[in-house]
């Protein structure tokens, strides 16, 4: 990880001059970020909600790009833009790479909100999966949408419940990843304390 922090302080990666090779630097920062779950400077942002802005209609890049640097941007600023996502995806049929993309900014946005506590747009964007039942077939998506639901609802029995599918589906980084969040963000472990009534939010 050291290489790549060293790597992308090289002033010829933080500005190429073809645009596309600087999303691909901000999508590596996007990893260093998640490490302890933070959100970039503000020039940051705006340059790629900038970006975001001037899309019409998402496409297969834009969609993976989305997913890889929505981690760290404020909520707030990206509402708009995965709310539009959702609306494509209503109203067209989206060929399933796309859809995969789409799951992927689903799955990130939710942990973003979660970790911003913007309880609003994670209510939102559970009920939007559900009423679209978005992906219903893909068991990875629907493990990691139980999870965050379980967290957001601090519903331990959800929570259990997604590791127990992960763990019979053999799926150990989605495990590894379940377990990162609880113990960066201090949640206690759903697995003590059993007889505790759990408190969906309301």
């Amino acid at each position: 990880m050291n290489q790549l922090t060293q790597l992308l302080q090289n002033d010829t990666i933080k500005n190429p001059n073809d645009p596309f090779m600087r999303h691909y630097y901000l999508m590596s920062l996007s990893t260093l970020y998640h490490l302890d779950f933070l959100v970039a400077p503000i020039d940051d942002q705006n340059e790629l909600i900038d970006y975001f802005f001037n899309i019409s209609y998402w496409q297969f890049y834009d969609l993976c790009l989305l997913a890889n640097v929505v981690n760290m941007i404020h909520v707030e600023r990206s509402t708009p833009y995965i709310s539009d996502i959702l609306k494509q995806y209503a109203t067209n049929n989206m060929p399933m790479t796309s859809i995969e993309a789409v799951s992927k900014i689903l799955i990130n946005a939710l942990e973003t909100s979660i970790i911003q506590k913007k309880d609003d747009f994670t209510r939102y964007l559970l009920n939007k999966v559900k009423k679209y039942k978005f992906n219903i077939d893909d068991f990875k998506f629907q493990t990691w949408l139980l999870f965050w639901t379980g967290v957001f609802e601090n519903n331990n029995n959800k929570i259990r419940h997604a590791y127990s599918i992960a763990r019979y589906l053999h799926q150990n980084i989605t495990l590894k990843n379940f377990d990162k969040f609880l113990t960066i963000t201090r949640t206690p472990s759903p697995f003590f304390e059993d007889t505790k009534k759990d408190t969906p939010k309301s």
